[in-house]
């Protein structure tokens, strides 16, 4: 990667700040100056599953012994290989994001299917423990032994345009991953994971890599990939609503990313 003469930090505070402040960008954006990528995760899209395959292929190009022993190792981002912009500084990292040569990618889901694994998983009245159900219903001003169903939620989304900026699991795909800043080389999609990720790893990896599955590891589907719910239409005419800025932006990914690769990349 060539030097940065230029300060590009303005850029990359931009797209800090649109994709939900500095604990959300680290978090969920992993860096590799060396291999030359960058990918920004979307929760509940294919991250798990992103994750865990590029931590096996950067350990196996750095000669480091990596065994993935639980989901939480995924997650705990002081234990990964895999840097964050942090890391790097916002002037390098602000730099990589323009650098041609570095692979920019993101996987994205259909906001319906994206928000029924979310509530299943993070703000049912099973999930009474969640720390993102704790969150959202104390912004609620709600006692944790109410029930708030999926269509209550999706409702309140459309209501309270403030309460989707304040969990990353209820925010947009096209905020948190920066949709309209990011040049972003390939955007795939949760719903053909494994035929989207062996085409960006082996554009990043020089070949196709070895694909981590929770479900195979350890029996665990923490996205909801096997989830088959059918969501009532008043439900899903209020997300229609709630994530109209998502399905515009699927629908322009549709032209201007043709099998996951930008247009400028064929």
């Amino acid at each position: 990667m060539s030097n940065f003469p230029v300060d590009e930090t303005p850029f990359a505070e931009a797209v800090r700040e649109i994709i939900g402040g500095p604990e959300r960008l680290n978090h969920g954006t992993f860096v590799s100056r060396r291999l030359g990528f960058i990918y920004i995760s979307v929760p509940a899209v294919a991250n798990a599953r992103t994750v865990g395959s590029l931590s096996l292929a950067v350990a196996e190009r750095l000669g480091i012994d990596l065994e993935i022993k639980s989901l939480a190792q995924i997650y705990r981002r002081k234990d990964m290989i895999i840097k964050t912009p942090q890391d790097y500084g916002m002037p390098l990292f602000g730099h990589m994001l323009n650098d041609p040569s570095v692979v920019k990618f993101t996987f994205l889901r259909d906001p319906a299917d994206r928000f029924v694994a979310t509530y299943r998983s993070k703000f049912s009245i099973n999930t009474k423990k969640s720390e993102a159900r704790q969150k959202l219903f104390a912004h609620l001003g709600m006692p944790l032994e109410e029930n708030l169903s999926m269509l209550d939620l999706a409702e309140l989304l459309c209501e309270e345009k403030e309460l989707g900026e304040t969990l990353p699991q209820l925010r947009s795909q096209r905020s948190l991953t920066a949709y309209d800043l990011v040049d972003y080389d390939f955007i795939g999609r949760h719903e053909q994971w494994y035929t989207d990720y062996a085409l960006v790893s082996a554009e990043i990896f020089g070949e196709k890599t070895r694909q981590f599955d929770p479900m195979k590891a350890f029996n665990r589907d923490p996205e909801g990939v096997s989830l088959k719910v059918l969501i009532d239409e008043e439900t899903r005419a209020a997300l229609a609503i709630a994530y109209r800025d998502d399905y515009n932006m699927l629908d322009e990914v549709a032209e201007l990313y043709p099998g996951g690769f930008s247009n400028e990349c064929q």
